[in-house]
């Protein structure tokens, strides 16, 4: 050998996910737990933060609950939330939702603990982790991909698989390297900022909407709680933390209802910035497939991504399943699978992004308001919809509000 030369290592599995988050980490284990191969890579450790809207709704929580792993959050120190305040313009409707005659309790955990959790249950499944490896290129045999290139801790390596998945966010090195094509883009529809709260008394998730804005409250891990501004690309701060801060402070200031929430409370650091492209690529080819964000991702408003990542998971470990044992075609699994995503969020895709524009609430809803208001089945209605408990999968909350 060479001086100074580094050896590449060489491994073979079943499955690589690229990916070890909401997605990518409940996916391998499933995957796992059937008894197939799976190596797991992310280039950052576990349990790094991300952008996030915090929020499981109602889909995702079931799906949490089905793994068994609503205990494990609770005991990380994540609250449950059992309560929901919408404020439209000062008309309010609150309530605690309910399915099946039970409370439908929801969560809204920092991706640092939830993120962990998720890994740490495909590792025990049987998956293995690489942590802080990067992908840098595909194994591409015959037109196929069979395998990724990275480097990690131990150095190169090349890992080659049946299947490559991507699962790397909306910022996707797997569909980068696919050249995955974009089959629809709305671009940047809204913009937000949210920080960490301390001695936030909120125990629910609350809403405020004032003009083209709206502020969200969710109780989170340790005691803080989670304040997000939304508002028009066009109303954003100047350049600098500094200036994103003063928007974010004043913005909460102007509204009386949102600033006695927070009276007790201290802002523990820098409000962090998001503005979501929303788009959808080409979601599977020769040899890979791409899960979450990856695929399809939408502007933070509808709070769906983190139940989107799971039912992916879900469907994606079927038709691999499928594809890998056998009983189906590897490429008509991994279309089976595409369809099936693409049924479960066109829909949801299209009104997350009218929501995102942020138009004034019309006339007509705020009259409905005022009727639901004085209706005690109609508020019940109204605050399941909102959490996603009042059917499968539905395409929002608001339903035509703008």
């Amino acid at each position: 050998m060479v001086f100074g030369e580094v050896k590449t290592i060489s491994d073979s599995c079943d499955v690589v996910i690229v990916g070890a988050r909401c997605a990518g980490a409940p996916l391998g284990m499933l995957l796992a737990q059937r008894g197939y191969t799976v190596e797991i890579v992310d280039r950052n450790p576990v349990g790094t933060d991300t952008e996030s809207t915090h929020w499981i709704r109602w889909p995702g929580v079931r799906q949490l609950q089905s793994w068994g792993l609503v205990p494990a959050l609770e005991k990380a120190g994540c609250p449950p939330i059992v309560s929901a305040s919408l404020d439209f313009e000062g008309r309010v409707v609150a309530g605690g939702p309910r399915a099946g005659g039970m409370a439908a309790t929801t969560y809204a955990p920092r991706r640092i603990e939830l993120d962990a959790m998720l890994a740490t249950e495909a590792r025990d499944a049987g998956a293995r982790l690489r942590e802080r490896f990067a992908v840098t290129g595909l194994v591409v045999e015959d037109g196929r991909v069979a395998g990724v290139r990275g480097s990690g801790p131990d150095g190169p390596a090349e890992l080659r698989a049946r299947v490559v998945v991507g699962a790397d966010g909306r910022n996707s090195t797997v569909a980068r390297l696919v050249k995955s094509p974009v089959v629809e883009d709305r671009g940047v529809l809204a913009r937000s900022l949210y920080g960490y709260w301390s001695g936030v008394a909120e125990r629910g998730v609350r809403v405020v909407f004032r003009g083209r804005r709206g502020i969200s409250l969710w109780p989170t891990h340790h005691g803080l709680t989670v304040v997000s501004l939304v508002f028009p690309p066009e109303e954003g701060p100047g350049p600098g933390r500094a200036a994103q801060a003063d928007f974010y402070t004043s913005a909460l200031r102007e509204v009386p209802e949102v600033e006695r929430a927070l009276a007790d409370g201290t802002l523990t650091s820098r409000p962090r910035a998001a503005a979501v492209r929303n788009a959808r690529r080409q979601a599977h080819g020769p040899g890979w497939v791409l899960a979450g964000d990856a695929g399809h991702h939408k502007d933070p408003v509808s709070a769906q991504g983190i139940s989107d990542a799971f039912a992916d998971a879900v469907v994606l470990a079927d038709a691999l399943d499928a594809g890998l044992s056998g009983s189906a075609r590897l490429d008509e699994a991994l279309a089976g699978y595409a369809a099936t995503r693409d049924a479960q969020r066109l829909e949801a895709f299209a009104y997350t992004c009218e929501q995102a524009e942020l138009r004034p609430f019309g006339a007509d809803f705020l009259d409905d308001l005022d009727r639901v208001t004085a209706d005690a089945q109609a508020v019940q209605a109204f605050v399941n919809t909102f959490v996603g408990c009042d059917a499968e999968a539905d395409a929002g909350w608001l339903g035509e509000s703008h």
